[in-house]
């Protein structure tokens, strides 16, 4: 027996045999259930605050109120969620594999919904509208991805099992995070010109052709995640013998996770991280739009940054074997900044320059999409050690509440800001110098500062490699996963 701080005692479950080692099939299986939220969630960053601004012209304090409220409401649903999965145990389908199959039904509803504009007369019944089905998609894909993530604990009791599995499906994430660019981009482009048009001029004739076109898109990225998330289903199995833990209720859970220092400081460098990535997403579009004065061409810069992302994450995944997790994230990330400081002072007849530093960009931003998430199951391997439970759902349904926190607090105060400091124009052709030098600030001096104050948060972070391999060791001696008794 062994005992851990709160007076529960725990056994330790020694697995009879060896845990077997994962088929290449199911490593793909369960990296293709990523798809699901990469291809959603891409095409929300990158146009969903043009589409409300440009396309369904929502004014920029209405469209925070809808993110931002959204994003509010997420916050509530994940824990729940999370909590909720810890409760869950179907004998034939495991404790998360019901929440994959379930969920994706009413979010390939919502997700179609957030991209028609109503006929509504009235500005407040839009709002409603946009609000309802904004909310309603970030539950249902909550109901998703909380237990999709969590799904990684539960492959295997090996670490370098888990860790290649974290690799493939950040691997495909990152081509579905391309590919949603490219498929929604292909079709804007091909349905949609836009003229040179008069400010003042209330007809826009290729307004109804945008319309229908985001329509179309977004059936075309709903069809593959559908599918991806049925793969994950059928195809990926929780292993038998992990053993679970008696669960917690949502407080004491988030009481729990905020005991384990680790895990603190690993979702505050991410979170400070994810916000300054996310300003620069959900605000390019717009900068090529206005800034670089390149009407319906800011999804080739999108392209350009994420293929170099695609094509650097094997390298980094190798560098991190080599020089460790942290070093990594830090290296990786600095390729970001001559990009940052650049969108400052780049002109429109600099174009390119512009796609050059799109590369570079995408280079570093690989790192934030890998390494804290193949630092998080080294987390909660020294959690098990600490405190002798295993509580990965409550430790993955906050780290995803922090990385969809960092989402809506970007889209929110940057369309603020827009409005504010800027004096957007909703509808117009184009804007006022006062809205083209609050893009170059918003692009460049917040994601700086805040990528700069994440580096101080991993220099913290105290799981180096030597730790890491201790602590699975130590697991790996006392049989692996503890449960409490009951």
């Amino acid at each position: 027996m062994a005992t851990f701080s709160g007076s529960e005692t725990v056994k330790l479950i020694v697995p009879d045999v060896e845990a077997p080692q994962l088929t290449f099939g199911r490593k793909i299986c369960f990296a293709i259930g990523g798809a699901t939220s990469a291809l959603t969630n891409t095409v929300i960053a990158f146009f969903l605050p043009i589409f409300l601004l440009e396309v369904a012209e929502v004014a920029p304090l209405y469209v925070s109120v809808i993110v931002f409220s959204g994003r509010v409401w997420d916050a509530i649903t994940d824990p729940m969620i999370g909590y909720l999965c810890s409760r869950t145990h179907s004998k034939r389908w495991g404790q998360l594999r019901p929440w994959l199959f379930f969920s994706i039904a009413p979010m390939a509803a919502t997700y179609i919904g957030l991209w028609l504009v109503p006929s509504f007369s009235n500005v407040g019944s839009k709002v409603v509208y946009y609000l309802c089905m904004y909310c309603g998609f970030q539950t249902a894909l909550s109901a998703y991805h909380v237990p999709y993530t969590a799904l990684t604990m539960h492959l295997s009791t090996k670490s370098k099992e888990r860790d290649s599995a974290t690799a493939y499906r950040m691997t495909t994430e990152l081509a579905c995070t391309l590919l949603a660019a490219i498929v929604q981009g292909v079709i804007l482009s091909a349905m949609v010109t836009k003229p040179e048009c008069i400010d003042g001029d209330e007809a826009k004739p290729w307004l109804r052709d945008e319309r229908f076109a985001y329509m179309i898109a977004s059936f075309a990225i709903t069809v593959p995640a559908v599918c991806a998330g049925l793969v994950a289903f059928f195809g990926v199995r929780e292993q038998q013998g992990i053993s679970l833990p008696k669960p917690l209720s949502l407080l004491n859970g988030l009481k729990f996770v905020m005991r384990c220092r680790p895990y603190i400081y690993l979702t505050m460098f991410f979170l400070f991280a994810w916000l300054g990535t996310q300003v620069v997403a959900s605000n390019i579009s717009l900068y090529i739009e206005y800034v670089m004065e390149l009407r319906g061409k800011f999804q080739n810069f999108i392209i350009v940054l994420l293929v170099t992302a695609s094509l650097a994450l094997p390298c980094w995944q190798l560098f991190s074997l080599k020089f460790g997790k942290s070093a990594t994230f830090v290296t990786g990330m600095c390729f970001v900044f001559p990009g940052l400081i650049s969108l400052l002072y780049i002109t429109p007849d600099l174009v390119p320059l512009m796609y050059f530093l799109s590369g570079v960009a995408g280079v570093g931003t690989a790192v934030a999409y890998l390494i804290p998430w193949v630092m998080l199951p080294d987390v909660i391997d020294d959690a098990e050690k600490e405190f002798g439970v295993r509580r990965e759902s409550l430790f993955y349904a906050f780290f995803v509440f922090f990385m969809k926190f960092a989402v809506g607090v970007s889209l929110g105060l940057s369309t603020v800001a827009l409005e504010v400091f800027g004096g957007y124009k909703t509808g117009a052709c184009s804007q006022p110098e006062s809205v083209i030098m609050t893009l170059r600030v918003l692009l460049s001096a917040p994601p700086i500062v805040l990528t700069v104050v994440s580096f101080w948060f991993v220099w913290k972070y105290p799981i180096d490699k030597a730790r890491a391999v201790a602590t699975r060791n130590f697991l790996r001696d006392n049989g692996g996963s503890c449960t409490v008794e009951t």
